[in-house]
């Protein structure tokens, strides 16, 4: 029942009391307008329910903010379809919810539309949304109204959830080379495009001989054409991927908490995409507390991220450090790990005497201006 509903019934009592204590042929006229405009209006609303459509589509699966204090404008599309040439929607109402699963938020909001007759419209439906996660919105019900909003009749109901990441700005990462060499003595198929090392497979530069150079080194058809001795040094073989643990231990209460989550994810964000440019894979892990399992993925591409942010997003932040900890070196056991980035927005002085870092984590705190450098 809508609110037109009761307005309209107040005046048919109201016309019918008028009728009752003046019987004319007025009142009586009035009252029987009253009471078949609502017919009518039910008739219109039945005919009409049959061409029109609705259904729902996320144009755009990533909404990045421009600022850190400034929300994402997560967006959806409603497309509306009136095959009535003549009846246009004249009001139509969509009830949607939405829930950022990372950072507990949930809300609700009404979206209003009107469609010309013989026309499809595509409404953009808008949710502020400051915090990053994966925000999940739903259409749950669209209606459309007659004329008069006497009656509303349903068109479309729970429409399927649309996923839009919240993602935030980037930051400047200053990260020295020698931290994401990740130098393996092993085989591999990925070198540095940076430093030179001792594989011959692989030719990472050619120049002119120097005093201490090995024989066994030098290029002896290109030395023949050139007339001078000339030297091929060797790449540097790189490691499979750079292991980079995500702590959710995330500190603070409200506004602050969600603060220091932002700052995580901007620093997961923007580390990997200046690996991703550099052609350089990582290996994130986290431990999901909920679940009780350490979550493990592998990113390559912009892509992959996007892929990765999606699960990690699943996972809500926690506040117990040790079990972090305990579940983190639960993983390591057995595992070859040459180097890794451990990355936190929490005080790291307990990690030391967990015998998590053994000599070769490095503990970035992404709360500092410059969490390219790491914590010692």
């Amino acid at each position: 029942m809508t609110i037109g509903t009761l307005i309209y019934a107040l005046l048919c009592l109201i016309g019918v009391f008028i009728c009752i204590f003046y019987l004319e042929f007025g009142t009586v006229a009035i009252a029987g307008i009253l009471v078949c405009i609502p017919v009518f209006m039910l008739i219109f609303l039945i005919f009409m329910r049959s061409r029109v459509s609705a259904s729902v589509d996320s144009k755009n699966p990533v909404s990045e903010k421009d600022d850190m204090e400034k929300p994402a404008r997560a967006a959806i599309t409603l497309s509306v379809e009136n095959r009535n040439r003549f009846l246009p929607v004249t009001k139509g109402i969509a009830k949607v919810r939405y829930e950022n699963y990372f950072s507990g938020e949930t809300g609700k909001l009404k979206v209003h539309f009107s469609v010309d007759g013989g026309r499809k419209r595509d409404r953009r439906i808008v949710v502020p949304m400051v915090n990053c996660g994966n925000l999940r919105i739903r259409v749950e019900k669209v209606r459309i109204y007659d004329y008069l909003s006497i009656f509303a009749w349903t068109i479309g109901k729970r429409f399927p959830a649309q996923h839009v990441l919240i993602v935030p700005p980037t930051k400047d990462v200053y990260l020295g080379r020698d931290r994401w060499y990740n130098e393996t003595e092993e085989d591999s198929d990925r070198f540095s495009l940076y430093k030179k090392g001792d594989d011959p497979s692989e030719v990472f530069d050619i120049r002119e001989y120097a005093d201490g150079d090995k024989i066994q080194r030098i290029h002896w058809k290109l030395s023949m054409k050139t007339g001078n001795l000339m030297v091929k040094d060797g790449s540097l073989p790189l490691a499979k991927a750079l292991h980079i643990f995500i702590d959710l231990c995330v500190p603070g209460i409200g506004e602050e908490h969600h603060r220091n989550a932002n700052l995580l994810v901007q620093g997961i964000y923007s580390i990997s995409l200046y690996m991703t440019e550099r052609g350089i894979p990582q290996h994130y892990i986290w431990y999901n507390h909920e679940t009780d399992i350490v979550e493990e993925r592998l990113v390559d591409h912009e892509e992959e991220l996007l892929w990765m942010f999606q699960d990690l997003f699943r996972s809500r932040p926690t506040d117990s450090a040790e079990q972090l900890a305990e579940a983190y070196l639960a993983w390591d056991q057995g595992r070859p790990v040459e180097s890794a980035m451990y990355l936190t927005v929490a005080d790291h002085g307990g990690l030391e005497n967990s015998g998590l870092t053994r000599g070769r984590l490095e503990v970035m705190d992404l709360r500092r201006d410059n969490f390219g450098e790491a914590v010692e």
